[in-house]
């Protein structure tokens, strides 16, 4: 339960100083946009990889901004994992390509081995920490060339999957 506040506290924070940031941004400097992703998760506990995919979508102000991310990852032998975050993002618009850091909170569902054969599933508060690079292809449309994650869900022990992913990007 501790856990949950801690994240609440977190999301608390983020909102007042990432809020009035993007307030002050110039309205011609924002932007929002959808992604989708194909992913590949090691969610730990020797598992191997998960493949899946995760979307979403995001407000950018001039630096700072919001995201809103859903991750599926169904396909693991044991362990299976599946969150959705929000929480903030900074990003910075160079030349020809686009860094970018997003940390967020949520929920998060997991089954994993609980011993002597049996499976666990259970829901559980959620984080998760990405940083990526993006590329401009169309106006409108970018390639988020490599995309890396780690986050943990709070359900059963507890799983800490490792995200690497790739997709595009539509902004508006």
């Amino acid at each position: 339960m501790t856990q949950c506040w801690k994240l609440l506290s977190l999301a608390l924070l983020s909102a007042c100083i990432a809020t009035p940031a993007i307030a002050q941004t110039p309205l011609g400097n924002r932007s929002a946009g959808l992604f989708a992703e194909f992913s590949m998760a090691n969610p730990g506990q020797s598992q191997g990889w998960n493949s899946g995919g995760s979307a979403g979508a995001y407000f950018q102000g001039h630096l700072l901004g919001w995201s809103l991310r859903g991750l599926a990852e169904p396909t693991g032998v044991n362990t299976h994992v599946y969150q959705a975050t929000f929480g903030p993002r900074i990003a910075i618009n160079l030349p020809f390509f686009k860094p970018f850091i997003e940390v967020g909170g949520g929920a998060g569902h997991a089954s994993y081995p609980s011993g002597y054969g049996a499976f666990g599933r259970s829901w559980g508060a959620a984080w998760q920490a990405n940083v990526g690079i993006e590329h401009e292809l169309l106006p409108m449309m970018r390639w988020r060339i490599l995309e890396l994650g780690y986050g943990h869900i709070y359900a059963g022990p507890g799983v800490s999957p490792l995200i690497a992913s790739s997709g595009l990007c539509l902004n508006f």
